[in-house]
């Protein structure tokens, strides 16, 4: 089985009012965390993320090839909340010879354009925002507390398989999310899709997809979100996603009696 994990961290501004407060977090437990700690700047008194920039660095980590997690890529992000809307903008580290290297979306409709003219090279209409599933993915992004009841109201109302379970000690919402209503993928094919939601702060703890490939290699991608509390609100600083992919048969000429190892620290 071959496993990727992929790092995203946020060095951002909480953006509320005037007066600043900056927080250096070095997260526990994360390697790729601690040796690259986060800088919170808080700016106001709200007690929520209203709106906010982030400086973002994506590392990775290739179970069949790397030791240790790898710098990858960085973008800049910032995201404000308007009535119900959500707008979300990207600007890609590119460079100048890419024109079109800049994203704004609203979750319905995206647009791709040149920073430097406001020229606007494509239109795009996301499938996702045609789902009944739309409202739950805006809770499924958040950067701090998540509207549980606005999750149970919507699983009421699409008559979806919601639960309270127990999970290391702690009360968690588990949320089924039917193949059927998410957005297609291609000529992939997916098998089951969840949420789980801790109860104790109202904070996405996780998201799990399994999807069954046009070659029938199985794949299954795990989204963990990394909180800090500032301000006694867990603010999102970065997440882990988890890609593991299983393929249907061995390569050719492969030893099926040989050791398996899941990552270098099994190797003796």
């Amino acid at each position: 089985m071959k496993r990727m994990l992929v790092f995203i961290m946020l060095a951002f501004a909480v953006l509320t009012a005037c007066s600043e407060t900056v927080y250096k977090i070095r997260p526990s437990g994360l390697d790729t965390f601690n040796e690259n700690p986060i800088t919170i700047t808080w700016k106001g008194e709200a007690k929520e993320v209203q709106s906010f920039q982030a400086n973002v660095q994506v590392f990775s980590m290739n179970n069949r090839r790397d030791t240790y997690a790898t710098f990858d890529q960085t973008y800049r992000m910032a995201m404000s909340t308007i009535g119900v809307r959500v707008l979300t903008r990207i600007d890609l580290d590119m460079g100048g010879d890419i024109p079109f290297r800049s994203v704004v979306t609203d979750g319905e409709n995206t647009l791709i354009f040149n920073p430097d003219t406001d020229e606007i090279g494509f239109r795009i209409n996301d499938p996702a925002a045609q789902s009944p599933l739309n409202r739950v993915f805006g809770q499924m992004t958040s950067l701090s507390r998540v509207n549980l009841s606005l999750v149970r109201q919507e699983a009421l109302r699409l008559s979806l398989d919601l639960s309270e379970e127990y999970e290391d000690g702690g009360r968690v919402l588990l949320l089924e999310l039917p193949p059927a209503l998410l957005p297609k993928q291609g000529t992939d094919t997916i098998i089951s899709s969840r949420a789980v939601f801790d109860l104790s702060n109202d904070t996405l703890l996780e998201t799990e997809v399994v999807m069954k490939l046009e070659d029938d290699t199985i794949v299954t991608t795990t989204v963990e979100p990394v909180y800090e509390e500032v301000n006694g609100v867990p603010v999102k600083i970065g997440q882990v996603t988890i890609i593991d992919s299983k393929a249907p048969e061995l390569a050719e000429g492969f030893d099926p009696n040989m050791p398996y190892f899941n990552s270098p620290d099994e190797v003796p």
